[in-house]
């Protein structure tokens, strides 16, 4: 009987908190217009080139990340949106355990992201939050 409950505790840890540090959950996204109108009232913003970054750190002794993106048709096309999209989610999936315990993060993207490289993006998000003071190295 003890087993089957340390399993359904372990299944429920893995379904709020995400299975591993490298996966991107459902409870990782933020869903709820709320939230985000809180976020963009009273969180930190900051500019990079390609993006403005909107955070807000929940204080709520919960260590889930959130992550939120706007983008809007100046991007571009469906399919560059997309791709950009893509690209932020898969940044913030390999990245967020360098990130400090409960932050909401939106990422209003600008059209010049699709221009950028990976690599150039992934450095850039994080020498900004790093030199914000919201990464733990």
């Amino acid at each position: 009987m003890q087993e089957e409950e340390k399993a359904e505790n372990l299944y429920r840890h893995k379904m709020f908190y995400g299975s591993s540090g490298s996966s991107f959950s459902y409870n990782e996204r933020l869903h709820k217009n709320s939230d985000f109108k809180k976020i963009f009232e009273h969180g930190v913003r900051l500019s990079v080139g390609f993006a403005n970054i909107f955070i807000f750190n929940r204080k709520d002794g919960k260590p889930i990340k959130r992550l939120g993106l706007v983008t809007s048709k100046k991007v571009g096309i469906a399919v560059e949106r997309n791709k950009a999209k893509r690209r932020i989610r898969e940044i913030f999936r390999t990245g967020k355990n360098k990130l400090v315990d409960g932050l909401d993060i939106i990422f209003v993207l600008k059209s010049s992201i699709k221009f950028q490289k990976y690599s150039f993006i992934e450095q850039k998000i994080f020498d900004t939050l790093k030199s914000a003071g919201y990464c733990k190295e």
